[in-house]
């Protein structure tokens, strides 16, 4: 049977990896839409906003209703709607089928999380719940990092409609998992334990799952807008910074967080998840002032260091609140995976706005550090019992 549960787990974060590839093409392909079809800004940017809003905001309704029913859209469908949509937009001539391209891509990324996540929760031993995790998100991280690399090659050397051969592996993953899905058969339906529901939910249980949700929206906020714009600071106002070295910065920034999320994670089932996620909290304050304070070498050591411990809190608050949400898990991987990064999207935007007020894009960004120290401050009143997994098995 464990044998069974591990090939499971194994599809979903193979599906992860895949369908997360293509979510980080659009950016690149903006300003080829902007060219050749003749769109506003605000035309294109609308592209990224309809990708984002369905895919988003939508992942906690998705939860709630699999939590509710047990109904889950399988992992194998929805890497292949995720990574067709996507790719085959780049084809499309008519602004209208590019949003619905995207926007069919996007309704298969809001279902494949919150399933995913409810069977990685399940299936996933209990001591090891917060490795697991953090190796689920991980995935889709590390592919993240690597799409924007391979959509750029493919526009060198093919141009724009080239993109559309990057369909090929998510096909051919998506036919992969459904083979082993056929071949392990079915496990039993994920749905809510009430037994255990009712021994961890209180009559305010809303009140600490909802201060996870928002510290983790604050996180996105920061982090997102961190990612959005450190590339226009490093180029447009730091000088003798070029593009390459730019793209190396921030391919190390996401790979630096990749190694928090795992990090996290391991030490969150060893050492309990409160006290890593205010630590991780209070160690990403120092190295945020550093990428605005400091110059050259501190400044890159800044941009990497709050990478890892930024990323560090995310898995951990994520397992914190399927934790809090027992019998929710779709319900709490959606308000984690999906709407708190759409706030912090739209935080994002606002921080854009700022900067056009105040002329200066490096002060816009420092005031990023107004959720960065909330987010501690937030978490130490976090109604959690800190007990660390593998002690809580014995």
């Amino acid at each position: 049977m464990r044998h069974t549960y591990d090939t499971k787990i194994t599809g979903a974060i193979s599906g992860h990896f895949l369908i997360d590839l293509y979510t980080p093409i659009l950016p690149v392909i903006l300003p080829l839409l902007i060219t050749n079809m003749g769109l506003s800004y605000f035309l294109a940017g609308l592209v990224v906003t309809v990708f984002n809003v369905v895919s988003s905001v939508t992942q906690p309704f998705i939860g709630l209703y699999g939590d509710r029913t047990g109904k889950w859209v399988s992992v194998p469908l929805c890497v292949l709607i995720g990574s067709v949509g996507i790719s085959l937009s780049v084809l499309a001539n008519i602004y209208l089928i590019v949003l619905f391209l995207v926007g069919g891509a996007a309704v298969g990324h809001a279902l494949f999380h919150p399933s995913a996540m409810a069977l990685v929760h399940k299936l996933s031993p209990p001591a090891k719940k917060g490795l697991y995790n953090s190796i689920f998100t991980t995935s889709g991280s590390i592919s993240y990092s690597l799409g924007p690399m391979i959509a750029g090659f493919f526009i060198t050397f093919g141009g724009m409609p080239s993109v559309a051969w990057m369909m090929v592996p998510g096909i051919v993953g998506a036919a992969w998992i459904y083979r082993n899905d056929r071949r392990t058969g079915t496990v039993e339906p994920i749905k809510k334990e009430p037994v255990e529901k009712k021994q961890v939910h209180g009559k305010y249980w809303w009140i600490p799952a909802g201060l996870v949700v928002t510290v983790c929206a604050l996180r996105a906020w920061a982090y997102v807008g961190v990612i959005t714009y450190l590339p226009t600071l490093l180029l447009l106002w730091y000088h003798g910074i070029d593009t390459f070295t730019v793209s190396v910065i921030i391919t190390a920034m996401l790979f630096t967080g990749v190694f928090g999320q795992v990090a996290g994670g391991y030490l969150s089932d060893r050492f309990g998840r409160k006290k890593v996620l205010v630590l991780g909290f209070l160690c990403a304050i120092p190295c945020f002032c550093l990428i605005f304070l400091s110059t050259r070498w501190s400044m890159y050591a800044g941009i990497m260091l709050y990478s890892f411990f930024a990323c560090f809190c995310y898995v951990t608050s994520v397992t914190m609140t399927q934790d809090l949400l027992p019998g929710s898990v779709g319900f709490a991987s959606g308000l984690t995976l999906g709407l708190s990064m759409g706030i912090g999207g739209v935080g994002a935007a606002l921080i854009g706005w700022v900067a056009d007020v105040m002329g200066s894009l490096p002060n816009a960004m420092f005031l990023l550090i107004i959720p960065t120290i909330l987010c501690p401050i937030l978490a130490l009143f976090i109604k959690y019992s800190d007990k660390p997994a593998a002690a809580a098995e014995e």
